[in-house]
């Protein structure tokens, strides 16, 4: 062998000395638990991912298919729903017209008429009013004021071209008079000019319904005599709350919505609003779709706008949306249907069942690699018990090897321990399970009271609104300025008070104050309201006036309820104020005749069968003062507090808001606050 050769070969041994040198260093490195556990480990998981991903992906695409075939379906149920309602007015139109060609419905027969409207509202619950407006400037129907209370309605020379309501009888007949509405020419309408104008049925646009506040449209129907000329128009005012409420029982998902827009891109109906208007300045709007305050429903209606077919996707603040719109053509209608629906709603039970089966895979590979580890020290723990054995040896102590499988002490006391081990983790894990489950429950339980309260809260709130929307606004003319102060103790008021001017020239008013708070007297006092209300349209004197309301409150109230009231006149004719007081104990007056706290003794409602009560009198001039008042400010009046008499309206007014502020801490505050002006002179 050359040297050439003989070099070549040795660097050649090098070589595999230090590729066998570093092999062995890194292998020595890790024990042959590692060794023999890893390679069951990379194989799992890497087999487990992948089935992970193809399902996650087979999951999404099954989702789309689904999130498809349900906005379909829902679509095409609010179609249904929007046919076979939209055509009640249509068919109730349709009915009185056939009525009035077969010379069934005279409009000068008055029971005849006013049956037949007052019939047509019990057939079609969602009607809130059916008439007619003739050519000659009359106006006939019938109204729904509440769900089983009815109105007709008489506009003709008899009534001097005002609208006259009547209650009716359980056969539809006009009864007694209860509202008039002056100066209501039904041909200067705008459904009545534009059914004249169309010369066909047709729809108005969505308006918010006076009485019942809820979306309404009005259907049209004109009809012509033999020589084409107009007789009148037929009219339904049709409620729309049905749409909403169907639209929010509809199961979308936690931020799926279905909304309805006319082709002016006016919300008609949505499922995240409660109703298709806004105040704005004072005045009800409409709410424009893609001027919403809505994210979702904006979006969706701008896209679509924006040349979208009638399916498509849009993102919002990472959050993804499929939509689809359909068209609803008919009955003269043209109003488009959107379906929104959130992807994560229904990526929810995937992302759950992943994060479970990654949860199921974690303990899967802790089983794997127990076994895995277990199989290593399986081979290696005979090797190791001989290394320990043999260093014990050389250190000249005996190491006996362990073995539970030994059937002598030492086995038994390995086995009893290990049962003992096992006994003490069940009990601790069955401890653990209901110490979670006793706090589950307790979190359970104390938030359903939490929503309780909160519901609660709201429901009071909505209606201590509700009492003081009912009241009537402060008045400012001429003869007198008359502001009301209301201030509830307890969200709601067992408190009410309001006025009415009897004629031109004579105001009545009232304070009504039942005994305690809260919703019972509220209730109460809405009862009392309500009979009041009636009363006033008696011609009873202002003691009669009381004598009336302690018999109904002696017959629907009985012993369990004190209610107090006070009545007064203010005739500017005789220039005199007229006062009956039952329960409230004074007033404040500032005139020429009398100044400061003037006492009322009366009796409380309810108290006696046959009361008395005294009618007293004091005359008026420009610039006197008054205020009439309940409990709360009568108590803190009482315990001190003081009013100057020296001040003007204002500052009196003024003086007993503070006082109410204070005195709403203990009691319900109401206060009718009364300024004197150009008193007229007797005829």
């Amino acid at each position: 062998m050359n040297h050439a050769t003989w070099q070549k070969s040795v660097q050649k041994d090098n070589k595999k000395m230090t590729v066998r040198y570093w092999s062995q260093r890194i292998a020595g490195r890790f024990s042959l638990r590692l060794v023999f556990s890893l390679p069951f480990m990379l194989q799992f998981l890497t087999v487990t991912c992948l089935i992970g991903f193809l399902l996650f992906q087979g999951g999404q695409e099954a989702v789309g298919s689904v999130l498809g075939e349900m906005r379909q379906q829902i679509l095409g149920h609010v179609h249904e729903q929007l046919k076979r309602h939209m055509e009640d007015p249509l068919h109730l139109n349709e009915l009185n017209v056939k009525a009035w060609y077969a010379g069934l419905l005279v409009f000068s027969d008055t029971v005849g008429r006013e049956r037949q409207f007052v019939n047509h509202l019990k057939v079609f619950p969602d009607a809130a009013m059916t008439y007619i407006g003739l050519a000659d400037g009359e106006f006939y129907g019938a109204r729904r004021k509440k769900a089983s209370e009815f109105q007709v309605v008489r506009n003709n020379l008899e009534t001097g071209g005002a609208s006259w309501y009547y209650s009716v009888s359980e056969q539809g007949d006009g009864v007694q008079l209860e509202d008039v509405f002056p100066t209501f020419d039904p041909r200067t309408r705008p459904w009545y000019q534009a059914a004249q104008e169309a010369r066909k049925p047709v729809f108005s646009e969505v308006y918010r319904h006076f009485v019942f506040h809820e979306p309404t449209i009005t259907a049209t129907y004109p009809i012509f005599n033999e020589e084409g000329q107009l007789v009148g128009v037929f009219g339904v005012d049709y409620l729309l709350s049905w749409l909403g409420n169907m639209l929010r029982d509809l199961s979308l998902g936690a931020s799926g919505q279905v909304f309805v827009v006319d082709k002016d891109g006016m919300i008609v109906a949505a499922s995240v609003l409660t109703e298709p208007f806004e105040i704005v300045n004072g005045r009800t709007e409409r709410i424009k779709a893609d001027a919403c305050s809505d994210p979702v429903l904006k979006a969706a209606v701008k896209s679509f706008l924006d040349g979208k077919d009638s399916s498509f996707r849009i993102s919002l603040d990472d959050h993804f949306y499929s939509v689809s719109v359909d068209s609803y053509e008919e009955n003269g209608l043209s109003w488009k249907i959107y379906v929104v629906l959130a992807d994560e709603d229904f990526m929810e039970n995937i992302w759950k069942n992943l994060h479970q089966t990654a949860v199921g895979v974690f303990f899967i590979m802790i089983a794997v690699f127990g076994l895995a580890v277990w199989t290593a020290g399986w081979v290696t723990r005979p090797i190791l018990r001989l290394n320990q054995s043999a260093q014990e040896l050389a250190q000249g102590r005996l190491y006996p090897v362990p073995d539970t499988e030994r059937q002598d002490e030492l086995g038994q006391l390995s086995r009893s321990f290990n049962r003992m081990a096992e006994d003490l983790l069940d009990l601790v894990g069955n401890l653990e399970a209901r110490v979670i489950e006793r706090t589950q429950n307790l979190a359970e339980k104390t938030q359903e009271e939490q929503h309780m309260r909160e519901k609660f809260y709201k429901e009071l709130t909505k209606a201590g609104q509700q009492q003081r929307a009912m009241l009537p606004d402060d008045l400012k003319e001429s003869r007198l300025s008359l502001e009301i102060i209301y201030e509830p103790y307890m969200l709601v008021s067992g408190d009410s008070c309001g006025y009415r001017w009897l004629n031109e020239d004579s105001l009545f008013g009232y304070i009504i104050d039942v005994t305690g708070h809260g919703v019972a007297s509220a209730l109460q006092a809405a009862a009392l309201n309500l009979m009041l209300q009636e009363i006033m349209h008696l011609p009873l004197s202002l003691s009669d006036r009381m004598l009336e309301l302690n018999r109904r409150v002696n017959n629907y109230f009985g012993n369990d309820v004190m209610v107090a009231a006070f009545f007064f006149e203010l005739d500017f004719v005789k220039q005199e104020l007229r006062y009956v007081a039952a329960g409230i104990t004074e007033f404040i007056a500032d005139s020429a005749e009398v100044q400061g706290r003037i006492k009322t003794p009366g009796l409380f409602l309810g108290v006696s069968a046959s009361p008395e009560y005294e009618v007293c009198y004091l005359p008026i001039e420009k610039g006197n003062l008054f205020c009439f008042y309940s409990d709360g400010i009568a108590d803190r009046l009482m315990a001190g507090k003081t009013i100057s008499l020296n001040a003007d309206y204002k500052q009196l007014v003024k003086a007993i808001k503070q006082i109410g502020e204070e005195g709403v801490r203990w009691d319900d505050v109401t206060v009718l606050c009364i300024q004197i002006g150009d008193v007229m002179k007797e005829k």
